[in-house]
């Protein structure tokens, strides 16, 4: 069984990865829809790259076990303020947000133990050079 969730996981992560890889793509490719959804926003011009941007490094960092904790932390950020936009413009994309943001809880939840795994066989010093304690 413990194989079984394994792969479960695995393949749940990279379809999620894939979603935000692909969304992160698409703005930082500069799609006319995204532009302009932005700036009908209000948002800053260009500032669709640094969300784009920050979807696919939340991507990339899903798929290392050790850190996609912290991906998914970084999109949840992304996605609590895609819910917020969409709440303030009252848009219905404001459920998928909420979707998104559950299946990225439920990532963070399952890899609780992979930063303490991927770091377990390894003797980290945390002396600094020259700093008595």
């Amino acid at each position: 069984m413990n194989r079984l969730r394994s792969v479960g996981l695995w393949v749940f992560t990279l379809l999620l990865s894939a979603f935000f890889a692909v969304q992160g793509f698409v703005k930082l490719a500069g799609s006319p829809a995204w532009v302009s959804r932005f700036r009908g926003w209000g948002y800053p011009d260009h500032f669709y790259l640094v969300v784009g941007s920050a979807e696919l490094l939340g991507a990339v960092l899903l798929l290392i076990p050790g850190l996609a904790r912290f991906g998914a932390l970084l999109l949840m950020v992304i996605m609590a303020g895609a819910a917020v936009t969409h709440i303030l413009h009252r848009e219905p994309q404001v459920m998928t947000t909420i979707v998104l943001l559950v299946l990225l809880s439920l990532v963070l939840y399952l890899r609780r133990g992979a930063a303490q795994f991927w770091y377990s066989g390894r003797k980290i010093n945390l002396d600094v050079p020259g700093v008595t304690r």
